[in-house]
């Protein structure tokens, strides 16, 4: 399973829109700079395909995913995988449940988006990440935060 970096979105405050970056440092909470990094252990960064934004007519950062992968379907990642993210390691944790704020960018997209909503990670080795880094698996870990 090998993919790339389409986009990196950085979230800086509550209301406001993603913003489109070339490079993140990814620290050991989350994205640097992002209004939601270390708000919880499993949910630090949010990767979606971006196969999925294509089905839908999205464009990247409108439903508040952090990268959008190429390649491979991120809904097929296991819990307890490893993820080289460019610089970065990081352990792929939980689902993203597709929640009431996708029925606000879109009526009936909350549903829409049921099982394909993206993949939280958390980070194990922080990093620079770039539009046009690899994603590759590494290997699979024990997830003791369950």
């Amino acid at each position: 399973m090998n993919g790339t970096v389409r986009a990196l979105l950085v979230k800086s405050g509550k209301g406001l829109k993603s913003a489109s970056r070339d490079s993140v440092q990814v620290t050991e909470c989350g994205f640097d700079g992002d209004y939601h990094a270390g708000v919880s252990g499993r949910r630090q960064i949010l990767l979606i395909s971006g196969s999925v934004l294509d089905q839908f007519g999205l464009e990247p950062g409108e439903i508040y995913e952090n990268v959008v992968i190429d390649g491979f379907d991120v809904m097929s990642l296991q819990e307890g995988l490893q993820l080289r993210l460019g610089g970065a390691l990081v352990v792929v944790t939980v689902p993203c449940e597709a929640c009431g704020h996708m029925s606000r960018v879109r009526p009936g997209l909350k549903q829409a988006l049921k099982d394909c909503r993206g993949m939280f990670v958390k980070v194990l080795e922080p990093g620079v990440v770039r539009i046009g880094d690899s994603v590759c698996g590494k290997s699979t870990v024990e997830n003791s935060q369950k």
